[in-house]
C-alpha cells in the first residue's frame, strides 16, 4: 500500500478538535494522525532569542555566575556618561578657541 505524507500545522481547541486553515491535498479515506505540539514563536521574535535562551539555559545548568551585578552596569554606564561629558566638553572649549581665532583673524583683516 502506497503511502502519502502530509504535514499541516494547524490547531486544536480546547475540546479537542481539530482545526485545519485549508484542507490537507490528501484523497478521501481512513487517516492515521500523529499530533506534536509546537510551541507557539512570538510573532516577528527572531530565531536569535531561542539560540540566546538556549545559551542561558545551558549557562544556569552550569552553575554560571558571571556577569555585571545591575549595580556594575549601573556604574558602568555612569562612567561611560562621565567619559562622553569630558569628551564633549574638550569639544566645545576647542570649537570656542577656534571660533574666537577666526573673529580675531576677521577683525585684523578687516582693518
Amino acid at each position: 500500500m502506497a503511502t502519502t505524507e502530509v504535514v499541516v500545522k494547524d490547531a486544536v481547541t480546547a475540546d479537542g478538535h481539530f482545526v485545519l486553515d485549508d484542507p490537507p491535498d490528501v484523497p478521501a479515506g481512513r487517516v492515521e494522525v500523529t499530533v506534536r505540539v509546537v510551541r507557539d514563536e512570538a510573532p516577528g521574535e527572531h530565531p536569535m532569542f531561542e539560540t540566546l535562551r538556549q545559551i542561558w539555559a545551558d549557562q544556569d545548568a552550569r552553575g554560571y555566575t558571571g556577569g555585571r551585578s545591575p549595580e556594575e552596569a549601573v556604574a558602568d554606564v555612569r562612567a561611560l556618561r562621565d567619559e562622553w561629558d569630558a569628551h564633549q566638553e574638550k569639544l566645545e572649549q576647542l570649537q570656542d578657541r577656534l571660533r574666537a581665532e577666526r573673529e580675531v583673524r576677521q577683525s585684523e583683516a578687516g582693518r
